[in-house]
């Protein structure tokens, strides 16, 4: 598959993600949505396509951090799948989108929260 074709696939998962209403499903597609991007070969694709991809997860990762506040009552499991994600593959992007949105930091703060930070961070040590 082309990466231009993995991009398109990837954008249209991030999109389904941010449209589902279940927390599952919802992480599910934002994994598969994740790991599209990051199989495209860095010696493969073009500057533009190296830009398109870090917009649109600095884009799809700020929406995230904008729907957490709804994710109140998500499993144990869909839990710690978001904080995998947002401590571990979207990293990067969490960190600089918190560090220059207060709104967006104290979301992702109070969901970190819901099940305590004990739990978060053993999920960042476990990260390093």
């Amino acid at each position: 598959m082309s990466a231009a074709q993995e991009i398109a696939d990837a954008r249209a998962l991030f999109e389904k993600a941010e449209r589902e209403a279940n927390p599952e499903f919802k992480a599910r597609a934002l994994e598969e949505a994740i790991g599209l991007l990051a199989s495209c070969d860095p010696d493969e694709i073009t500057e533009a396509q190296a830009r398109l991809i870090s917009n649109v997860r600095l884009a799809h990762t700020r929406r995230l951090l904008v729907q957490l506040v709804g994710l109140n009552s998500v499993s144990l499991d869909a839990w710690f799948e978001y904080v995998r994600l947002l401590m571990d593959e979207l990293n990067p992007e969490v960190e600089r989108l918190t560090a220059s949105d207060a709104e967006l930091k104290e979301n992702y703060r109070r969901f970190i929260g819901l099940l305590g930070p004990e739990a978060a961070a053993i999920l960042r040590n476990q990260a390093r």
